[in-house]
């Protein structure tokens, strides 16, 4: 019996330590082995240490700027959020289309301002060259009627009256230039026009009433029974008329000066 107590006692002290030295059983592995306890692993060697990287520094923080009181900020918080968004990017497409507007409006602008200036300058040459070709005709007409008027007989008796009444009437014919260059007196100076056409007026009312006076007397003739004979007005009227007539070219020198001056 004691030795048996001391077989048990013997059991239990080497017991632990023999567990402790076994080295368990190596289990093989299934797709779903699952251990009870894991395998001891198995020593690697330590891998080569790699260089250090330098450490960055690290930035110290900025101070915070002072924040300003409000009262003295002059631009509103809505209009610094404003500034910070990011601006409007045109393309590049519409910005081609809007240079090239602007070059064709201004291509447009310039052409228009020189033709214009082309135009004016031609439309003032071609005035120039009628104000002259009017100047010229007036100029020229006047003159003719001045050296007819010059020969025109004093009326003082029946046969230089004769004479008077055709040469009035063929006066009066001589205004073919004036008849062609009435529409284009807005050419000549205001005064000069006015002139003219009180000339050739006062010269037609003074053959009117020649030729009246001369038809008056040649029904008086008719009334007499003196066929033949050539009519002519009393000497009275014809004297009227001569002054009338001699009014009408007074001061028509001056008249020709002028057109003579623009004809130039």
């Amino acid at each position: 019996m004691i030795r048996g107590l001391a077989l048990a006692v013997l059991i239990s002290v080497a017991g632990p330590a023999l567990a402790q030295t076994a080295t368990p059983p190596i289990q093989e592995e299934t797709p779903h082995f699952q251990p009870i306890r894991p395998v001891a692993p198995e020593p690697v060697a330590p891998p080569a240490a790699a260089p250090a990287a330098p450490a960055e520094p690290v930035a110290a923080p900025e101070p915070a700027p002072e924040a300003q009181p409000a009262a003295q900020d002059p631009v509103p918080a809505a209009m610094k959020a404003i500034e910070t968004k990011v601006p409007f990017q045109i393309p590049n497409w519409a910005l081609g289309i809007v240079v090239l507007s602007v070059a064709f409006l201004a291509g447009s602008f310039l052409a228009g301002v020189v033709g214009a200036m082309v135009f004016k300058a031609l439309r003032r040459s071609e005035l120039k060259a009628r104000r002259r070709a009017v100047a010229t005709t007036l100029a020229t007409e006047l003159e003719t009627r001045r050296l007819a008027f010059e020969a025109v007989p004093m009326p003082p008796n029946a046969e230089a009256g004769v004479s008077f009444v055709s040469s009035v009437i063929s006066l009066a014919g001589i205004e073919a230039g004036y008849r062609s260059a009435q529409g284009e007196l807005f050419l000549l100076p205001p005064q000069t026009a006015a002139n003219l056409s009180v000339h050739y007026a006062a010269v037609q009312r003074v053959a009117d009433f020649v030729k009246g006076q001369s038809l008056a007397a040649a029904v008086r003739m008719m009334q007499a029974n003196r066929l033949g004979g050539h009519p002519c007005p009393d000497a009275g009227a014809m004297r009227d008329a001569h002054v009338e007539m001699a009014a009408a070219f007074r001061g028509i020198d001056k008249v020709i000066a002028g057109l003579k001056t623009l004809a130039k």
